[in-house]
């Protein structure tokens, strides 16, 4: 069984600011299933002497968007396929897709492509990809993995590492980091880095539907939770 939720935090209501977390999951073929947790940057962006505000949860919901589509695809077309084969491909698939956006831009200024990048196209990824014998989670940025209540925090010192940045460098050859699942593996999650540690493992009750979503309803409303946006995608075993 496979779900995802999203919540925008208390800070960002206060400031009547968007949410910028996005979560996707689907099961496109049997026995496979994928995740995606995606964050835009929130932090202001300085050019020389000016700041602009930052609308960087259209990045995070245009590429999860692509990325889901991407990976439904690939897997209704090879539910085999092997992720030192999947995600090289999904890493220049996504590149290209966010390079094409740019190139759309009316405007040749490299000044104001810059820009658009900055303010509308940053943010983390962090997902995983499951087929029949193999399971993987990749990502580009900070969050959590979750394998069976063991956390992994994906810690970038607040210094994320965009896929975006890789246009501005003109890199074409980058790459998602990634770690394999374990096939004994029970339930396994992902998330953004505004959940807290201490209530990932609770994800480990299978809630289909609406389930998921109202259970994290709940924890907003406790003091200390969620001051940032969350996101999260989590895949179960069936019984």
């Amino acid at each position: 069984m496979i779900n995802h939720a999203t919540l925008i935090g208390r800070s960002h209501r206060l400031r009547q600011q968007n949410c910028h977390d996005y979560a996707i999951s689907g099961a496109p073929a049997p026995g496979c299933a994928f995740g995606l947790v995606l964050d835009g940057c929130g932090g202001k962006y300085h050019a020389g002497t000016a700041v602009y505000p930052s609308h960087n949860e259209v990045g995070a919901k245009l590429l999860g968007k692509f990325i889901a589509a991407s990976v439904s695809h690939t897997l209704q077309t090879d539910p085999t396929i092997q992720p030192d084969a999947l995600l090289p491909a999904l890493y220049a698939q996504s590149r290209d897709f966010l390079a094409r956006l740019v190139t759309l831009y009316p405007n040749h200024d490299p000044t104001l492509r810059s820009h658009l990048i900055m303010t509308r196209l940053l943010c983390t990824i962090v997902g995983f990809v499951k087929t029949p014998d193999t399971a993987v989670f990749f990502w580009r940025g900070d969050g959590f993995l979750v394998v069976d209540g063991i956390i992994t925090q994906l810690d970038s010192g607040n210094q994320p590492d965009y896929l975006a940045y890789d246009l501005l460098t003109e890199t074409e050859n980058g790459r998602f980091q990634s770690q394999s699942i374990p096939a004994t593996a029970h339930w396994f999650a992902t998330a953004t880095d505004g959940w807290s540690s201490t209530l990932l493992p609770d994800c480990a009750e299978p809630r289909p539907g609406l389930a998921l979503q109202r259970w994290l309803n709940l924890q907003s409303q406790q003091r200390g939770q969620f001051e940032d946006d969350g996101a999260v995608a989590v895949w179960w075993q069936a019984d």
